[in-house]
């Protein structure tokens, strides 16, 4: 028969190591995760095949370079080399308005808030024009896009090219974000965009050039560009300037006071998205050095210093937002290639 001695000893050696086995077990999913995490991270499984699912891309709407000629062009990036970028990437579906009658009702009304009372003259299908009945400014706007164009004849008027009240930097920033969402025309990303404003000087002759300072200055261009998506930046036909931009004279009147504001914006689906082959950063290279690729502005000679991915947003509506190679060199030169493998665009 076991003594007093014996049954104590092994009572807490049974209560000891039960308490080791319920932590082991308590600790196992932990340890399982965190091995499975390790494994994965030393053995990635291999990407998901690109979807492809809207089948072949139209080619990017790429202006005629400026310029009579092509730069002659040198790679200095950090590593001598260029980086390897992916080879897949997304591709974001652009809504379009199918109720062209819908959307002409919501042109009204936002042209009703600068003014425009009158009905809009239709030049075509889906363009509309309005006409401002107190001063010369029209109003032109695209029923698919929800684009517009705002413009005022400023030319005739000499209030226009005195600096009166106009509007610093970070006023004039303020005051567009509450222009467009006046207008129903700030989404989330541009809200939470970057602003770029500049001090312009404008001439009797039509001209627009840079001030040097707000003194000398008698406009002040504000542009709105859209946040990161996928932690991708979105590039510009202009480069420093968006399709969504505003012009300010310094003239208190709000009719005047406004010059000018573009808006086109590509809308996505919500999270429609496809996944598509890139090309390498290599051939991207040697398509922008051929001539095949567009860039923001002429330099005789361009030292490219950076090599990366970015969202493209034109000037003009587009059906999809694709992923472009940028290189970006000296003295604010910036070369787009379309990133998409060439054999899923429609070449024109």
């Amino acid at each position: 028969m076991a003594t007093l001695t014996e049954i104590s000893f092994y009572g807490r050696a049974v209560v000891k190591w039960s308490a080791v086995g319920i932590v082991l077990i308590a600790l196992a999913p932990f340890v399982f995760r965190g091995g499975k995490a390790l494994y994965l991270k030393l053995n990635p499984p291999p990407p998901a095949a690109p979807t492809v699912r809207y089948g072949k891309l139209p080619a990017l709407k790429f202006p005629k370079n400026p310029g009579e000629g092509q730069p002659v062009y040198k790679l200095e990036t950090i590593s001598g080399a260029l980086p390897q970028l992916g080879d897949q990437g997304k591709v974001y579906l652009v809504g379009i308005n199918k109720s062209r009658l819908l959307e002409l009702e919501r042109m009204k009304a936002r042209a009703g808030a600068l003014g425009f009372t009158a009905e809009p003259i239709r030049e075509s299908d889906h363009i509309y024009k309005f006409v401002h009945p107190r001063i010369p400014a029209q109003l032109i706007v695209n029923l698919i896009s929800s684009g517009f164009i705002y413009s005022l004849d400023y030319l005739g008027d000499k209030i226009h090219f005195e600096p009166i009240i106009l509007p610093t930097i970070e006023q004039a920033g303020i005051e567009a974000r509450a222009f467009f969402s006046t207008l129903g025309a700030l989404p989330e990303d541009l809200a939470k965009g970057v602003v770029k404003s500049e001090y312009l000087i404008a001439t009797y002759s039509g001209e627009m050039k840079q001030s040097p300072s707000y003194s000398e200055a008698n406009m002040v261009r504000v542009d709105l560009f859209r946040a990161n998506m996928d932690e991708l930046k979105f590039v510009t036909v202009g480069g420093e300037t968006s399709p969504v931009n505003i012009l300010f004279s310094g003239v208190a009147d709000r009719p005047k006071r406004i010059v000018s504001a573009q808006y086109q914006y590509s809308m996505t689906l919500g999270n429609d998205f496809a996944t598509y082959p890139l090309k390498t950063a290599d051939l991207a290279w040697s398509e922008l050095t051929q001539g095949l690729g567009y860039f923001t502005k002429y330099l005789p000679a361009v030292t490219v210093r950076r090599a990366y991915l970015a969202y493209f947003e034109s000037n003009e509506p587009q059906s999809f937002i694709q992923p472009v190679f940028v290189f970006e060199g000296d003295n604010g030169f910036l070369g787009y290639v379309q990133a998409v493998d060439a054999k899923y665009i429609n070449t024109p």
